[in-house]
């Protein structure tokens, strides 16, 4: 699919007219879309764009769930330049920070998200991340998924340390430092930044014992703590925990 451009086919110059490097979509059978240039030679987009729908192109495809891991484990054992940027552009997708201190924890996002996107295997499409911290104990969940497959990475000591800095970043703001930070990122660098402040109670794999979440209140006193979480920390006599 493409924005039509109509042309005066009777002039032998019209096509001077044509626009270069406009939007092409791939739709394929499985629902797929894909945006291609239209400087990319049309054959050249069906076959990739046709050998990602059957499966055959990115690396690992078509392969088994431990073939896959195994192919994983051989790429992060590779060497190269670990040192250059994954991404030459990082966006950020949503509403602008509020005031200085917000400004100041977005920023700290993208070495993250750089991070993040290195411990990825070839042809990833999007990662998601997960962190669930408190002072005192930290749970880190990272997949990487493409339309072919999907798989679970370690998230190492040096990605974690970049997040208890953001973590404490974000607790100079008014709503005090997330319990649970959730990044979505494509492989072109478009990132969505949630912080979860416990509007709703945690995933069970992400909820960590109830001292953990006690010793981060005595750390950083919040005049509310959500109803679930109060429950969870003193009991179901708890009604209302204040700091």
């Amino acid at each position: 699919m493409y924005a039509p451009v109509e042309v005066d086919e009777s002039d032998p110059m019209a096509f001077l007219d044509i626009p270069v490097g406009r939007s092409v979509f791939l739709v394929g059978d499985s629902g797929r879309i894909e945006e291609v240039s239209s400087s990319v030679p049309p054959r050249q987009a069906q076959d990739r764009f046709t050998a990602r729908e059957r499966g055959t192109s990115p690396p690992g495809a078509g392969l088994g769930s431990d073939e896959y891991m195994a192919e994983f484990v051989r790429w992060l054992e590779q060497d190269g330049d670990r040192d250059e940027p994954v991404f030459s552009s990082f966006t950020v997708v949503g509403p602008e920070p509020e005031d200085a201190v917000a400004a100041e924890a977005a920023q700290l996002i993208e070495p993250i998200v750089q991070e993040l996107a290195r411990l990825g295997p070839p042809e990833w499409e999007w990662l998601r991340a997960e962190f669930a911290f408190t002072v005192s104990a930290e749970i880190a969940h990272l997949r990487f998924s493409s339309y072919q497959r999907s798989v679970v990475a370690p998230v190492p000591e040096p990605v974690a340390a970049l997040v208890r800095g953001q973590r404490l970043a974000a607790a100079e703001m008014p709503a005090g430092p997330w319990w649970r930070l959730l990044l979505t990122v494509t492989s072109f660098g478009e990132t969505t930044v949630n912080y979860d402040y416990g509007d709703g109670p945690f995933p069970h794999d992400q909820l960590l014992a109830p001292e953990h979440y006690l010793d981060d209140l005595q750390a950083y006193p919040r005049p509310d703590v959500p109803a679930w979480l109060a429950r969870y920390i003193d009991g179901p006599g708890s009604r209302d925990l204040r700091f």
